[in-house]
C-alpha cells in the first residue's frame, strides 16, 4: 500500500487546518522544511507522489496554475483544484498531473466526462458524502459514479483532516474493490496504516502525521 503525502496550498503557501474549517487554516509547520514554501517542502519529501489540494481552486474557483505547474516538475502530482464544470476540467487537464474531481465542488454535468482516467474524491463529513447531486451514503454514491465510468476513488473524511483522530472506515468492509483503485484519507495515524492495508486499499493520504514527524518516511 502506497503512502501519499498531502500538501494543501493557499495564496502560494503551504497551509494546515482541522476538520475542513478552511477559514482557520494557517501556515504549515512541517519537519521537512522550516518555512511554508510548497516547492521546498515538496522537494524534501522522500515520496514519489504528492497529493495537492489547491484551496484557492476549491473555495474560490481560482486555482494557482503556475504553482501547480512548478510542483508537477518536482513530484508526480494528484491535484484537487476545485473542478466544477467540464470547462474547468479541460483547463486543468493540461497539467502534467493526475486530476481529482472532488464531490464537494463537482457539478452533475461532469458525470458525462468520466472516462476512468480521473480520480473521484468522495468528500465526506461523518461518512456522509458532500455533494449537490449524489446520495449521502458513500457506497451508494460510489455506485452512481461507477455507473458513469469512474474506477479510481479517494474516500476522504474532510471532518477528520488535521485531527489525527482516524475514522472508522467501516464502509470499506462492504466495498467490492474488484476493478477499482481506492485511496483513503482524513486524520490518518500510524496505527491506521496497517489496518487499511489489511482492508486492501491501494494507498492512503497522510498529512498531519507526516508533517509532525509522527510517521517516518
Amino acid at each position: 500500500m502506497e503512502i501519499i503525502p498531502v500538501l494543501d496550498i493557499r495564496g502560494g503557501r503551504a497551509v494546515a487546518g482541522k476538520g475542513g474549517r478552511r477559514e482557520e487554516y494557517r501556515d504549515l509547520e512541517t519537519v521537512f522544511y522550516p518555512s511554508p514554501d510548497p516547492l521546498e517542502i515538496a522537494r524534501r519529501m522522500p515520496y514519489e507522489r504528492l497529493y495537492v489540494a489547491d484551496l484557492d481552486g476549491v473555495v474560490h474557483g481560482k486555482p494557482d496554475i503556475p504553482l501547480l505547474e512548478e510542483l508537477a516538475g518536482v513530484k508526480k502530482l494528484m491535484v484537487d483544484a476545485g473542478i466544477r464544470t467540464p470547462g474547468d476540467l479541460e483547463r486543468i487537464s493540461r497539467l502534467d498531473a493526475e486530476i481529482i474531481l472532488g464531490t464537494e465542488t463537482m457539478g452533475e454535468a461532469l458525470l458525462a466526462e468520466l472516462d476512468g482516467a480521473e480520480i473521484v474524491s468522495l468528500d465526506m463529513k461523518q461518512e456522509a458524502v458532500i455533494s449537490s447531486f449524489l446520495p449521502r451514503p458513500p457506497l451508494e454514491a460510489l455506485e452512481v459514479l461507477k455507473g458513469h465510468g469512474a474506477s479510481r476513488f479517494i474516500m476522504l473524511e474532510i471532518g477528520a483532516v488535521g485531527t489525527l483522530s482516524g475514522t472508522s472506515f467501516g464502509y470499506l468492509r462492504g466495498l467490492d474493490k474488484r476493478g477499482l483503485e481506492i485511496y483513503v484519507g482524513g486524520g490518518i495515524r500510524g496505527e491506521d496504516i496497517e489496518y487499511l492495508e489489511k482492508l486492501g486499499v491501494d494507498g492512503t493520504l497522510v498529512g498531519t502525521a507526516l508533517h509532525r514527524g509522527l510517521i517516518r518516511p
